[in-house]
């Protein structure tokens, strides 16, 4: 039996996600072994420099530059990097539940399934790595922008890293199997993915090793999360439900039920126990009002901002107005353009707008296309336009960026 990676001391929250670390990228230099931490949210890792490997629930998965890890919720992370190296990390909180799973008959078991037990770390070689390696640096260049339209550009990135990396990982399948993984991996994603239906260490151990006991399992549990067979389950409710306090019309009492709790008080006691605060106040926290530097989160809890967002950024060479988005993602522009305004205080065009310019001064870097091509290939209808747009955005022209880059200039 494949033996999994013992934890030796209490995981940390808060080292990755929180209500003032979303949306933001953060870069962490790792010099030696880090402490072992577990999150409310899932997050990206993209390695940028240096060797090491990542301990997810007891199992050791080598890494190096270019790989990228999707980190979830339920699982303890362990950062160790190479004897005598250090490993640079670009890490992204993402909460794919809010982001991808708008409503929740939308959610199959299939679908589920392949988020929580696929592979956590992939590349560095594939293109569809290349690509994710090529968001975060996007990700980068609007890192220190706090309006509400680029925040919402930097979810957008977010959502095309999260396709991209499904699509990635389900190549894994056939040699990422839950039978070949530490028993304490293999109990954790499977306590994961029923954690709302009635669980034993007893049934969990029939389910996924039937000639061990409960008690093995337990022992699994607490030697890799730091956490027995009860504590990590209810751990994984309550981090289920504070994931559906983002849908902020949902009552506590339904989202109680929902995520496996018989008895409200009990989810009331466990959760304040857990978090300090109250669900009321956790989701009052989270719901940030943008105040203080922090990402104004609601404005991404329309399904019909982010779908155009996506769209716009997959679309961006193509002539787009408002009736092709519409057509496109069966939205009235009306409503649309009702959104965008209430919620982000600018237009779709805008933020079009922004796109195209990021992907000019990709082609301005990288190629010694005229101007006028660059614009046209970028999507605008004409050279004046792309000019005006572009000194705009970056208050340089575009031939004097280009000269600027050229010369190695910020």
């Amino acid at each position: 039996m494949k033996q999994g990676s013992v934890l030796y001391e209490k995981a940390r929250e808060h080292v990755f996600t929180g209500p003032d670390k979303y949306l933001l990228l953060q870069k962490v230099v790792v010099g030696e072994h880090m402490s072992p931490i577990l999150e409310f949210d899932s997050y990206f890792i993209l390695v940028k420099r240096g060797s090491g490997s990542l301990v997810i629930n007891g199992e050791e998965f080598p890494v190096r530059t270019g790989c990228v890890a999707w980190i979830q919720a339920s699982q303890v992370l362990s950062i160790r990097p190479a004897f005598g190296e250090e490993m640079e990390l670009w890490v992204c909180a993402y909460d794919y539940q809010l982001m991808s799973y708008f409503i929740f008959d939308k959610v199959s078991l299939n679908e589920e399934s392949d988020v929580v037990t696929g592979v956590p770390v992939i590349g560095p070689e594939g293109e569809n790595v290349q690509t994710i390696v090529r968001l975060f640096n996007q990700f980068e260049k609007l890192d220190g922008m706090r309006s509400n339209g680029s925040a919402v550009i930097r979810s957008a990135y977010l959502r095309q890293i999260e396709l991209l990396y499904n699509r990635e990982a389900r190549k894994y399948k056939e040699h990422y199997r839950l039978q070949d993984m530490p028993l304490g991996r293999r109990a954790s994603l499977y306590m994961a993915l029923h954690s709302t239906q009635k669980l034993t260490a007893d049934s969990v151990a029939r389910a996924i090793a039937p000639e061990l006991s409960g008690a093995a399992v337990n022992h699994a549990l607490l030697v890799t999360t730091g956490m027995n067979f009860s504590q990590f389950l209810v751990r994984l409710r309550l981090v289920m439900a504070a994931s559906y306090f983002l849908y902020y019309s949902l009552p506590f009492d339904y989202i109680a039920s929902s995520v496996g709790f018989d008895i409200d008080v009990t989810f009331y006691r466990r959760f304040k126990k857990l978090t300090g605060m109250t669900p009321e106040t956790y989701r009052n926290e989270m719901l940030s009002d943008g105040r203080g530097k922090r990402v104004y989160r609601k404005m991404i809890l329309s399904e019909h901002i982010v779908s155009t967002v996506n769209y716009l950024y997959e679309n961006l060479t193509e002539h787009i107005d408002v009736e092709t988005i519409s057509k496109a993602l069966f939205i009235s522009g009306s409503l649309l353009r009702i959104q965008f305004k209430d919620c982000l205080n600018t237009s779709y065009k805008n933020i079009l707008a922004l796109f195209r310019v990021r992907y000019a001064e990709a082609l301005l870097t990288t190629t010694d296309m005229p101007v006028i091509d660059i614009s046209i290939e970028s999507g605008f209808s004409s050279d004046r336009t792309f000019s005006r747009t572009f000194w705009d955005i970056n208050g340089v022209s575009p031939s004097e960026f280009r000269k600027k880059r050229r010369e190695g200039r910020p």
